[in-house]
């Protein structure tokens, strides 16, 4: 016989909220007046972000920027490109400046 652990049974919770959450205000589908202007300003930014992150960028800034975005350390990023995590943090840095100098402008 197998023990089972509560944290087997997490994602049924999880659903079960999830599902739940549709009988009030807090769905994730619910939009209220005003907000729906926000969304799609929040929506037009992220779309430009992506294109500049993948046409304005080096091909190894983006390869840093990506890692940072699966959720990579510094050090982790480092040892999958073979490059000191220095340089990883130089890359970021750039990509970053370059970002806010094309997105502010």
């Amino acid at each position: 016989m197998t023990l089972r652990r509560e944290s087997d049974f997490a994602e049924v919770l999880v659903d079960r909220l999830f599902l739940e959450s549709f009988a009030n205000d807090q769905s994730p589908y619910y939009v209220r007046e005003g907000e729906s202007k926000v969304a799609r300003g929040l929506d037009k930014f992220r779309n430009r972000l992506k294109w500049h992150v993948n046409n304005s960028l080096s091909a190894r800034q983006k390869e840093v920027v990506r890692f940072y975005l699966m959720g990579k350390t510094e050090r982790e990023i480092a040892g999958i490109l073979g490059i000191t995590q220095q340089v990883v943090n130089i890359y970021k840095h750039r990509a970053i400046k370059k970002l806010h100098k094309i997105l502010s402008s």
